[in-house]
């Protein structure tokens, strides 16, 4: 019984990990605890299947979670990019947010990925920052084109599985003795 429930979980991880990969667009991230409560977020954009190149995208960080975001782009990709950043407004109950908006000649056509897209912040939460929202948005006209919410990089995935793994086995062992 309990290989069924462990082989069923399982299904459901690597299905809603699959799940992500069928989106148009994809922005992936991974964490680093810089200490004394200050976070960075690192993303690589991908266009998976959007027609168009993306030329500008905006990821959105909750007021009640983040504050003092800063970019930490390193160039590149940074002198391709006018990167701003809005600070969260909690007496307002307004989000803040990380937008990136192409230089002439550049962005990130179909079956590309583009990496290194950077913020610090301050993480007002306990625990640790996850996903969050973003859009990808025209330029031209404003218009969201494709959204979605960011997700782990693969090796933090692996991470969960291993720890998973450690636990089963130790709770075996346990209960082995």
């Amino acid at each position: 019984m309990k290989r069924g429930v462990f082989a069923g979980a399982l299904l459901v991880f690597v299905f809603t990990c699959s799940v992500f990969a069928l989106g148009v667009t994809e922005i992936r991230y991974e964490t680093a605890d810089l200490g004394a409560g200050i976070w960075q977020y690192s993303y690589d954009v991908s266009n998976i299947s959007l027609t168009g190149a993306i030329e500008e995208f905006t990821i959105w960080f909750d007021f009640d979670l983040y504050g003092n975001l800063s970019i930490e782009t390193p160039d590149p990709p940074a002198s391709d990019w006018d990167e701003i950043v809005v600070q969260p407004e909690p007496v307002l109950s307004d989000n803040g947010y990380y937008d990136a908006l192409a230089l002439a000649g550049t962005g990130i056509s179909m079956g590309e990925t583009m990496g290194g897209f950077t913020v610090s912040f301050d993480w007002l939460a306990m625990g640790q920052p996850g996903p969050q929202l973003y859009e990808i948005i025209d330029p031209d006209t404003f218009e969201t084109l494709d959204s979605g919410q960011t997700i782990p990089e693969p090796s933090t995935l692996l991470m969960i599985g291993l720890g998973a793994v450690i636990l089963r086995r130790k709770r075996r062992s346990d209960i082995t003795h």
